[in-house]
């Protein structure tokens, strides 16, 4: 159907409007800004709003073509790790692709990655601006209802030395590409350095984005252990009985996760390495198995190694460590059990006792027994 067919479908119309689109199929754009004495933008505007541009129909096509081309890539780059850079790696990718895209940015601080003389020092304001353009096609390429994870610390700005914190220069980035904000995860860690004159760093931040309403939120993988699992009810219809979950507490947004110190034994010769808890804990709280997971900075292939073990599809790039992913992924296999870290042996042995004392095995505690 043609844009004056469709125009004449839809009522009320602007009887300029329907002029520019009649015209468009005869007529240029200089001629009818010149004739109806409007300016080549407002055509052009015109145009684009009723798909009457001209060559529509090729432009359509290109962009069918491009989009074939890119599922057909995607294809060819699952389960694996591109070496390339990421904005050429994005725009391979399909449109709305990935259910989550969890990473950790570099932090433009001087860090020396693979054999490159200088890798990491960026401009403030160029590296921020290519952060820019990074998120937004995290956003391009993640499902509705798929989540972006991005694990970030703090860059420095060169022109004063000042400390900027990741997370605050790429919220309202993140927001402005439609994006809907969920979580700011505190990732704690024991370890860190020692600097003068404030206090030293222990923890850094992930932000948590999705494409509307998260698709999937699986929490009890996440759940950590009760602090007083024996607590019950004091009141109500349940009381007298244990109040909390027997997977334990509801997950929050502070995370006590080790970082990799040197003997740990996660740890390779990446210079910033983040451990597989931390990818784990993403990948189970917001995905299902044969879901895809994304990491455009794979580094040592931690999200990948995460994915495999879980039962995801990955895919990812990055300019070095080829050897180091690939040794990684070889020793990967599907985990036999699904780890639930709220079971402890406290709250274990509390539902056991109170399974014995109603006189059932409930299913919550077979299900204990299985994952744990």
């Amino acid at each position: 159907m043609s844009a004056l067919a469709n125009m004449t479908a839809a009522a009320p119309v602007d009887p300029l409007e329907a002029e520019v689109v009649e015209r468009l199929q005869t007529q240029t754009y200089q001629t009818i800004s010149s004739e109806l004495r409007i300016s080549r933008g407002k055509v052009w505007s015109i145009a684009i709003k009723h798909k009457a541009r001209k060559n529509e129909q090729r432009i359509r096509e290109r962009a069918a073509e491009r989009k074939q081309r890119q599922l057909e890539t995607l294809e060819a780059m699952l389960d694996a790790t591109q070496t390339a850079d990421v904005l050429d790696y994005f725009d391979a990718l399909p449109d709305e692709c990935a259910q989550l895209v969890v990473t950790s940015v570099p932090y433009n601080v001087g860090k020396k990655y693979g054999d490159a003389v200088a890798t990491d020092t960026m401009r403030h304001v160029y590296y921020a601006g290519w952060l820019s353009m990074i998120v937004s096609e995290m956003a391009r390429v993640v499902k509705p209802g798929g989540v972006v994870f991005l694990q970030c610390g703090s860059t420095r700005d060169e022109v004063d030395g000042s400390m900027v914190p990741i997370d605050i220069m790429l919220f309202e980035v993140m927001r402005k590409t439609g994006l809907e904000y969920q979580n700011r995860v505190s990732w704690v860690v024991p370890h860190g350095l020692t600097p003068k004159r404030r206090l030293s760093e222990r923890h850094e931040s992930a932000l948590i984005f999705t494409k509307g309403p998260p698709s999937t939120f699986n929490a009890d993988p996440a759940r950590t252990p009760q602090k007083q699992p024996d607590k019950r009810a004091f009141k109500g219809p349940n009381k007298g009985k244990l109040s909390g979950h027997p997977f334990g507490a509801w997950p929050s947004d502070v995370w006590q996760i080790g970082n990799l110190g040197a003997n740990h034994p996660e740890k390779t010769g990446h210079p910033a390495q983040f451990p597989e808890e931390l990818a784990m804990r993403a990948v189970h709280l917001y995905t299902q198995p044969g879901d895809l997971v994304i990491d455009p900075f794979s580094g040592s292939g931690t999200t990948h190694v995460v994915a495999r073990r879980t039962g995801r599809q990955f895919s990812g790039c990055d300019l070095f460590y080829e050897d180091m992913r690939a040794a990684r992924l070889a020793e990967a296999g599907l985990d036999n059990i699904c780890r639930l870290p709220g079971v402890s042996e406290e709250s274990r042995a509390v539902w056991q006792a109170e399974a014995k004392v109603i006189g059932l095995q409930p299913e919550v505690i077979r299900q204990q027994e299985l994952f744990t």
